[in-house]
C-alpha cells in the first residue's frame, strides 16, 4: 500500500503537477492521521473492555473477603456467647460459698480465652487492587464509598474490642494480688507444667487461702469479664448491618459478571 502511494507521487512529480502532488501529500496524510485515531480509538475501547471485565473480578474478589469476615463474625458471636453464659455460671459458683476453688477455676479460664482475639476486616482483594495501582478500575462511586466505611468501621471496632481484650487479660495475669487463692494452681495443673518430681502439690494447696475476702474479689473480677464480654458482643452487633449490606452489594456486582 505505501508503494503504492509513493508511485502515485512520483508520477505526478514527473509529470509536473507539483499542485496536485501537494494536495494528494495533504490528503496522504489526513488519510494517515486518520487510521492513527482509528487505531487509537479500537485501543482504547479494547482497554475499555479490558478494564471493565477486570473491574466485575474485583467485585467477585472483594465479596470473596467480605463472605469470609461474615464467617469470622459469626464465629467470633458464638465465641462472646460461650464466654458471656461461662461468665454467670462463674459468678453462680462464686457466689455459693460452699463451692470450692478447684471446681471454680476451669471457669475461670474458659471466661477469658481468647480474650485478645483479632475481628479485623480480610482485605486481601483491597490490598492488591491499591498495590497494582488499578483503584481507578472501580467506576462505581457507591462501592468505594461502602468499602471507604466498611473497613472504617470494623477497624475501629476491631481496635476498641482488642483494648477490651487486653483490659481482661491485664486484670487477670498482671493485677492479681494472691495468685494461690486466684486458681493459679488449677490454671497450671490443667496444663501439666507443674513439676511434681521437684514440687509438692500437696504442699502447694495447703497454702492456698480461698477466703470470703478472695471470693468476693474474684466475683468482682467475674463481674468485669461479663461486662467487657457483653460489651465486645454489642459493638460486634453493630457491624452486622454494615457487613451484610456490603456483602449484598457486592454480590450484585458480582453477580453481573456471571451474567
Amino acid at each position: 500500500m505505501i508503494k503504492f502511494f509513493r508511485k502515485i507521487r512520483l508520477n505526478l512529480l514527473s509529470e509536473g503537477k507539483t499542485g496536485k502532488y501537494f494536495k494528494y501529500a495533504v490528503g496522504e496524510i489526513v488519510l494517515v492521521v486518520i487510521g492513527i485515531l482509528i487505531a487509537l480509538q479500537i485501543n482504547t475501547w479494547n482497554q475499555k473492555k479490558k478494564n471493565q471485565k477486570l473491574e466485575q473480578q474485583y467485585y467477585c474478589r472483594l465479596l470473596e473477603d467480605v463472605e469470609q469476615d461474615y464467617i469470622n463474625y459469626n464465629n467470633s458471636i458464638d465465641l462472646l456467647n460461650e464466654k458471656i453464659n461461662t461468665n454467670n455460671t462463674l459468678i453462680q459458683k462464686l457466689l455459693d460459698n460452699k463451692m470450692p476453688l478447684d471446681s471454680i477455676s476451669p471457669y475461670i479460664i474458659k471466661s477469658i480465652k481468647y480474650s485478645i482475639r483479632n475481628v479485623s476486616a480480610t482485605t486481601d482483594a483491597f490490598e492488591d487492587i491499591k498495590s497494582s495501582g488499578n483503584l481507578n478500575i472501580i467506576k462505581d462511586f457507591s462501592v468505594k464509598n461502602k468499602l471507604t466505611s466498611y473497613y472504617e468501621s470494623l477497624g475501629n471496632t476491631n481496635s476498641i474490642i482488642e483494648s477490651n481484650g487486653k483490659a481482661i487479660t491485664e486484670k487477670r495475669f498482671f493485677e492479681s494480688e494472691d495468685l494461690l487463692s486466684s486458681g493459679w494452681i488449677q490454671f497450671l495443673e490443667d496444663f501439666n507444667e507443674i513439676d511434681t518430681s521437684k514440687v509438692s502439690l500437696k504442699l502447694l494447696k495447703s497454702k492456698v487461702k480461698f477466703t470470703n475476702e478472695a471470693r468476693l474479689r474474684m466475683t468482682n473480677d467475674a463481674i468485669f469479664y461479663l461486662a467487657i464480654n457483653s460489651r465486645n458482643k454489642q459493638l460486634l452487633k453493630l457491624l452486622e448491618n454494615e457487613i451484610l449490606s456490603t456483602k449484598s452489594l457486592l454480590e450484585e456486582k458480582c453477580q453481573n459478571q456471571k451474567d
